[in-house]
């Protein structure tokens, strides 16, 4: 397994792991839009062999159970997988594994991910083992970030905060993360590279939601917690935090709308096929 793998499934069963697991409900509401994206893109999943990558606390795998599918969910997280496990009562197939290396004794009619396939140490291989876990005939689905610039979500908290962190090189923009397949042509040749087929990139502006209720100050909390800004500030001093909680609250101010906060979101939704062989 590479170095950059394994850094990724150690941040995902340790703090981060375990923040999405409390804070399961709100990050629901907040990637609510590309849920419903994702619903709308599958059609019927009735008695459709379908792996949910990625699959977090399981509102997904939820989702697909309910529309009559059988369901592999596949995560780094055992904290996470917990948490899912909970949720569908033992209806789906829960899986700790890395769905860059792990292959299924049966294929899948539909490959599907909310957000989970972006943290690949090496995603030409991903995909590719990916592609093999797909049967002939059938679709990949998911959805990832477009360029964090693009999302007004990160980059109005990260703007806000920028001169308290420490100066650091600029990251590079293909390394595994949440912005990982914001290069649309990059994205396009990995999964043509990978075997599919009648492969569509579409852009999609997506609300947001920072905070359901509470208004600015939970959005607040929220951002300190949670994507780049909580990123940024997780080995911040105490004074540090206390600073970047009063920018915070000027800059989310405006977008507060009786309790509500939402800001701009920008997501690339991926659809393609495994070809029938000729």
């Amino acid at each position: 397994m590479s170095q950059a793998n394994t850094e990724q499934i150690d941040y995902w069963n340790g703090r981060a792991g375990a923040k999405w697991v409390a804070m399961q409900a709100h990050l629901d509401v907040m990637l609510a839009p590309a849920t419903a994206e994702l619903k709308t893109r599958a059609g019927s999943v009735s008695q459709l062999r379908v792996l949910d990558i990625g699959c977090g606390t399981g509102e997904t795998c939820a989702i697909w159970l309910d529309g009559g599918a059988h369901v592999t969910g596949v995560d780094v997280s055992a904290p996470m997988l917990a948490r899912a496990a909970e949720r569908t009562q033992g209806k789906a197939r829960l899986l700790e594994v890395d769905a860059s290396q792990w292959m299924s004794d049966t294929p899948f009619d539909l490959v599907i991910s909310r957000f989970g396939v972006m943290f690949f140490a090496a995603p030409d291989q991903a995909f590719a083992t990916i592609f093999a876990n797909v049967r002939p005939s059938g679709r990949l689905l998911f959805t990832c970030w477009r360029h964090a610039v693009d999302n007004q979500w990160v980059s109005t908290p990260i703007n806000a905060i920028r001169s308290l962190l420490p100066e650091a090189p600029p990251p590079s923009p293909h390394a595994p993360g949440p912005f990982a397949f914001a290069d649309k042509d990059r994205l396009a040749r990995i999964l043509m590279q990978a075997g599919f087929s009648d492969i569509v990139i579409q852009p999609k502006d997506v609300p947001i939601c920072l905070a359901s209720e509470g208004g600015v100050a939970a959005a607040v909390r929220f951002v300190m917690q949670v994507g780049p800004s909580g990123a940024a500030l997780a080995e911040a001093s105490d004074d540090a935090k206390a600073i970047a909680a009063e920018r915070l609250k000027t800059v989310l101010e405006p977008f507060d709308k009786g309790g509500v906060v939402t800001l701009g979101g920008a997501i690339w939704v991926v659809e393609a096929r495994r070809s029938e062989p000729i």
